[in-house]
């Protein structure tokens, strides 16, 4: 199975809301079965991420050349600026952010 990361700018769209967050990724590409990723997501302003998301729990991550993916929230911390996510579509891959 080979990894991709990727650790840079991303913006998170949840709730009707575009929030900037650093995103630190990591793709699977497994040999046989869907490409998955996961990682971090974190905002100078934590309660605006965690705003966005905290509802329903998912949302979408894009990044800057394009690439765009829904995910599932895997982990929030009260009080803290950071979200866990994992992401998986089969028309979406990790592959792409290189």
């Amino acid at each position: 199975m080979d990894t991709l990361v990727y650790r840079g700018s991303a913006t998170l769209l949840a709730e009707g809301r575009e929030v900037d967050v650093h995103a630190d990724l990591t793709g699977f590409l497994p040999e046989f079965g869907l490409t998955s990723w996961s990682g971090t997501l974190e905002s100078r302003d934590g309660a605006a991420a965690v705003g966005a998301v905290g509802g329903s729990r998912r949302g979408r991550l894009r990044l800057p050349g394009g690439w765009e993916s829904a995910f599932a929230v895997t982990r929030i911390v009260l009080g803290s600026s950071v979200i866990w996510v994992r992401g998986s579509e089969p028309d979406v891959s990790p592959a792409e952010w290189v």
